[in-house]
């Protein structure tokens, strides 16, 4: 069955363009900028365990795009918009430590390490993304799998005579 963009919801629209954006975004040399002097270099966001951040949101972006276009071909009962997010969320948290703990090459207060302005911009299509998902997961729905909380198991009623 064939869908067009705009027939879908606005929140699977908003966490499809924020994941699109972030993924352009990850490209960009200026995720992390290092900086001494009069010399500036950078690098994107394939880098160390950024990578991981990034194919998460990948896949948080391709869950919420399948759900969106074939949702049919889904297993039903799994709450997809919920695993989404949480793919983006735990995605998003690695983009930022890493911007935030990357080395500096021991070279100490002489160089200046942080995020560039694709870095700052990819947070906020990360969290943006998060939060796309999990407005999704909450206007369909979703509910988490109900398990056997506590050990405690209600023994199913006696059939009836």
């Amino acid at each position: 069955m064939a869908t067009d963009f705009k027939s879908i919801g606005k929140f699977e629209q908003g966490a499809m363009i924020a994941g699109a954006v972030a993924l352009i975004l990850s490209f960009f040399e200026s995720y992390v900028t290092v900086s001494a002097g009069g010399f500036s270099a950078g690098t994107n966001a394939w880098d160390s365990y950024a990578t991981l951040g990034v194919l998460l949101l990948i896949a948080a972006t391709a869950i919420i795009a399948v759900k969106a276009f074939a949702g049919e071909n889904l297993p039903a009962g799994v709450p997809w918009s919920l695993i989404a997010a949480g793919a983006a969320g735990l995605g998003t948290l690695l983009l930022i430590l890493r911007a935030f703990t990357y080395s500096d090459g021991g070279l100490g207060s002489r160089v200046d390490v942080g995020p560039g302005w694709s870095g700052w911009v990819l947070f906020i299509a990360g969290i943006a993304l998060t939060a796309f998902a999990f407005l999704s997961s909450k206007a369909s729905g979703e509910k988490l799998p109900q398990g056997n909380r506590g050990g405690h198991t209600t023994p199913p009623a006696p059939p009836a005579a």
